[in-house]
């Protein structure tokens, strides 16, 4: 299945609907520089700039896109948990190869939705910090709709070493980490655990481009 470009409607890749929920914490409704809200407007400046500032030249949006990703969200903790519990029965090598076409999955998925969507307005409501797992924050964001009423984006966002980096992203509903596990699962189960030919399946399907936005 394929999401939606509603759901990518922030300029990730909020790239992908990670599954955060809303804890019953305290709001803090300023936006203070330094914090998770911050971090998250700062992400969508920055990928906007980065991305218009290509000029158009695919490869060049594609690398520059790649970095953001890497530097910005937890591909491999996502990655790891998409696998669930066959992650413990895969060889480092398997691990290190289904990784690499996960990210490449997520860049040809995300990427041209948020060519769509770089544009609209988008603005921080709140941050609620997890009071129990104090190192995550979940950030209430809206953004506009040329056709109908904004839309809540929530990140999912994790303090670490001094800085911040996006866990999951929710829209509409829609988490990413909920949903590619959900996707992955099923075929796993159906094809005795094997991650290696997930892996391969996955290859094949984005060298044809199957996971490109329709």
């Amino acid at each position: 299945m394929l999401l939606s470009k509603r759901f990518f409607l922030t300029g990730l890749s909020a790239a992908a609907a990670l599954g955060a929920v809303l804890l019953h914490a305290p709001v803090r409704e300023a936006v203070a520089e330094g914090d998770a809200g911050a971090f998250v407007i700062g992400l969508k400046e920055d990928a906007v700039a980065q991305l218009n500032g290509a000029n158009g030249d695919k490869a060049l949006k594609e690398e520059r896109f790649r970095t953001l990703l890497n530097g910005n969200f937890e591909v491999e903790d996502i990655g790891k948990f998409v696998i669930g519990r066959y992650w413990r029965k895969t060889s480092d090598e398997d691990r290190k190869a289904f990784l690499k076409v996960f990210e490449d999955v997520l860049v040809q998925r995300f990427l041209p939705l948020f060519d769509d969507y770089a544009d609209q307005s988008f603005s921080v409501e709140s941050v609620r910090t997890d009071a129990k797992k104090p190192e995550f924050s979940t950030v209430v964001s809206r953004v506009s709709q040329p056709t109908g009423s904004d839309a809540k984006v929530l990140w999912r966002v994790r303090e670490k070493s001094g800085g911040f980096l996006v866990s999951d992203v929710k829209a509409e509903g829609i988490s990413l980490r909920i949903t590619f596990q959900s996707e992955y699962a099923s075929y796993l189960k159906n094809n005795s655990g094997d991650v290696k030919k997930l892996t391969k399946t996955l290859a094949r399907k984005v060298k044809a481009g199957a996971f490109a936005p329709k």
